[in-house]
């Protein structure tokens, strides 16, 4: 049940954040039909179970929105759990980063660029420490966690952005244009981070610092998990909003866009 002091912009926004949940499941089902039948390869295999695992994370995460270090959820139900939600979090993003790693590798083979698995290689232990990160933040409600958490997406995205441009020159054109795409997101998801989404979280940091804030011990914070506040008044849910449309959306897209790009360069090339 959703909250019962939910404004009208929040109730319409969690129909439209289900509706996305849907249309996203849709999308992974017509992919998983289409790939099947182009007899893909163990790597186009590999990014798309991948990306189903993160398409389904981020589907629950739309149907029962959360924000964990606060401790307020919208949806009235055992399933706002922050444990539950953290978990289905964590893994759904290190599915995700998982396919980075595919697709940079991808691409340096492409371009025969041995020094693109120099950078490769550090992604996903960056994300398994920003997972740490947000895990300390959630258990002891401190910000400084989320703070770090989302610098090593940013510092990971770096690597991603700038091995995707090594491999730029030793691929053909039609390989070039989908580099180029990945490319234009990667600098648009950097300077959202670096801009909006870090500044924010150290923003949150610095005020609870200021206010003398004591902190959960981990063992008090992960016996405290389960103490969600259900909520769904407009100053709790203005920022969430923002992050979780565009995460939920763009970010999904992007895992299914990952799955699709070789199978798409194969085909031109087979033509």
């Amino acid at each position: 049940m959703l909250a019962q002091d939910a404004a009208p912009i929040v109730a319409w926004w969690w129909v439209g954040m289900c509706a996305l949940a849907a249309v996203n499941i849709a999308l992974l089902l017509r992919l998983h039909r289409w790939v099947r039948a182009a007899q893909p390869d163990r790597l186009e295999r590999l990014s798309l179970s991948l990306c189903a695992i993160y398409t389904l994370g981020c589907a629950s995460r739309c149907l029962i929105p959360r924000s964990d270090v606060a401790r307020f959820g919208l949806v009235d139900s055992w399933l706002s759990s922050i444990l539950i939600g953290r978990s289905i979090a964590t893994v759904a993003e290190l599915a995700f980063v998982a396919q980075w790693v595919l697709l940079l590798v991808y691409f340096g083979r492409r371009a025969q660029r041995q020094s693109v698995r120099l950078l490769s290689a550090p992604i996903l232990p960056l994300i398994t420490l920003a997972q740490c990160c947000a895990w300390y933040g959630v258990l002891t409600t401190n910000y400084i966690g989320q703070t770090l958490e989302e610098s090593l997406w940013t510092l990971s995205a770096l690597l991603l952005s700038g091995g995707l441009w090594l491999c730029r020159q030793g691929v053909s054109q039609s390989s070039r244009r989908w580099l180029d795409l990945t490319i234009a997101g990667c600098v648009a998801y950097i300077l959202f981070m670096g801009l909006i989404d870090v500044p924010n979280y150290y923003r949150l940091w610095q005020a609870k610092e200021a206010a003398g804030a004591s902190y959960l011990s981990l063992s008090e914070g992960l016996r405290d998990l389960q103490q969600v506040t259900i909520t769904g008044t407009y100053e709790r849910w203005r920022y969430p909003m923002v992050w979780q449309s565009l995460y939920f959306s763009l970010a999904v897209w992007a895992s299914m866009g990952f799955v699709l790009i070789p199978m798409r360069l194969r085909r031109q090339e087979t033509a």
